[in-house]
């Protein structure tokens, strides 16, 4: 075991920040068996249940972070107190470590995959089944950060730098875009085919199927996102208001139709002790753009409005960060909307809406409600399309239902990513669409030839 530990620590030793394709080391034992190999593995996963910084999903502070700098908070009215929340999305995008964090996940990966002998035993099986996951995870977070939303008409969206191996030597520059695509579905696939159902390994059939629906409706293949979507809904029903309350007041487990999160494990208070919160969020009020968006019926019926802010604008919501059933049905919602099939879209907001609001009268396509006036920057669809009342709803009941739990940020991106401005101490700062593709670290671009920048960050130099 002693002996495990030490190769394991030499693994991420010999792999630097600026050098995250230097992943083979040298004059070491390569770790044989599936159990060695698993090390890898668990490391990532321990990072997982704890919500350190270097796991695959981010923790409660991390998603802060980024929640802060959307349009959900209210950045101007921030009191002393709150000075580690961000201002504006610059703020989140210029950073290195998020890149490499899923690169160092990356280069594990391929050891495994590359490695590895064994692929028959059981134990094999789910190292490699959660092996292709992880990689295949860490490739979908780096898209949505780095790369342009996907658009079938354009034919030279870059994607990524595609790792597959751990040739030390090997320097790629950015693969297409749709190359990106083809690897993350591949390795998806994959994962699936391993069929890995304990939870010990976290990633299991169920998560991957929820990635499947994440990736497919990112890259708008709406009948494959329905289907996965669908899957994940059928074995993880949604929950009703009593339920949904039980689940997100909860801190530190799995509950209701959650699928995997961040710190299972708290490292400081108990599920009882905790405020649920980051505290630096009590310093910063909710806006009032988000709390229109809910009706006066709404107000005094849904248990969000209830359970997500005080009457002083404070969020009091547990930040969540992972997958629940509530963001499938949302995504099988829009990607019915955009497949012309706007009753089953309806349908699937009218049975969230109906696990959440009091007394409940389902909407009817005749009665569906004008768009509260002032309340998103969102003013267009995916497509570049004008919001239609249907769609307008569709991406409000997200807004509603997924508030702190990173997602606005996407959300903002994925639909045009539209500026707007804050203010800070006097000062203006503008969102600018370049903003939300994150800036290719400098170390690399310095050192592979050929590597492209994002737009607008060609002058970025490091402070």
């Amino acid at each position: 075991m002693k002996r495990l530990f030490i190769t394991c620590l030499l693994f991420l030793s010999l792999s630097s920040c600026k050098e995250f394709l230097d992943i083979k080391p040298h004059e070491e034992t390569i770790p044989q068996s599936a159990e060695e190999f698993s090390a890898l593995l668990h490391t990532h996963l321990n990072e997982l249940d704890y919500g350190e910084e270097s796991a695959i999903i981010l923790n409660s502070s991390q998603i802060a972070t980024n929640e802060s700098a959307c349009d959900n908070l209210e950045v101007a009215l921030t009191q002393t107190g709150g000075s580690l929340l961000k201002n504006y999305i610059a703020d989140i995008a210029i950073t290195e470590m998020t890149y490499y964090s899923y690169y160092e996940i990356i280069r594990d990966c391929n050891i495994i995959l590359g490695e590895m002998k064994d692929s028959e035993s059981d134990i094999a099986k789910n190292v490699l089944g959660t092996a292709y996951a992880m990689r295949g995870i860490c490739y979908y977070e780096l898209m949505r950060l780095y790369c342009d939303v996907y658009d079938p008409l354009q034919k030279s969206q870059l994607g990524l730098q595609l790792v597959t191996t751990f040739d030390m030597e090997d320097r790629p520059i950015r693969s297409s875009l749709e190359e990106t695509m083809i690897l993350i579905e591949e390795d998806l696939k994959k994962a699936l085919s391993y069929n890995v159902q304990e939870p010990i390994w976290r990633f299991t059939t169920d998560v991957v199927k929820g990635y499947l629906a994440r990736f497919y409706f990112w890259t708008r293949q709406w009948d494959n996102a329905i289907y996965y979507a669908g899957e994940v809904i059928k074995s993880h029903p949604l929950v009703d208001r009593e339920g949904y309350k039980a689940m997100m007041e909860n801190g530190y487990s799995l509950k209701g139709n959650m699928l995997i999160k961040s710190e299972l494990i708290s490292s400081s208070n108990s599920e009882q002790e905790g405020a649920g919160t980051y505290e630096p969020l009590n310093y910063r009020p909710v806006s009032k753009r988000f709390i229109d968006t809910f009706s006066d019926t709404e107000k005094a019926n849904d248990i969000r409005y209830e359970m997500n802010f005080s009457k002083k604008r404070i969020a009091t919501k547990f930040i969540f960060s992972g997958m629940r059933s509530a963001e499938m049905l949302l995504i099988r919602a829009e990607s019915y909307y955009h497949k012309d099939r706007e009753d089953l879209a309806l349908a699937d907001i009218n049975t969230l809406r109906g696990n959440r609001i009091l007394n409940y009268e389902p909407l009817t396509l005749s009665t569906l409600p004008e768009p509260t006036s002032g309340t998103d920057y969102i003013t267009q669809d995916v497509t570049g399309a004008p919001l239609t009342r249907l769609m307008a709803l569709i991406l409000t009941e997200r807004r509603k239902e997924l508030f702190l739990e990173n997602d606005r940020f996407y959300e903002l991106k994925r639909n045009g990513r539209p500026e707007f401005w804050v203010a800070v101490n006097g000062q203006k700062y503008t969102n600018r669409k370049f903003m939300y593709n994150f800036p290719i670290p400098i170390r690399d671009t310095k050192l592979i030839p050929g590597l492209q920048q994002n737009e607008g960050y060609e002058d970025y130099i490091i402070n």
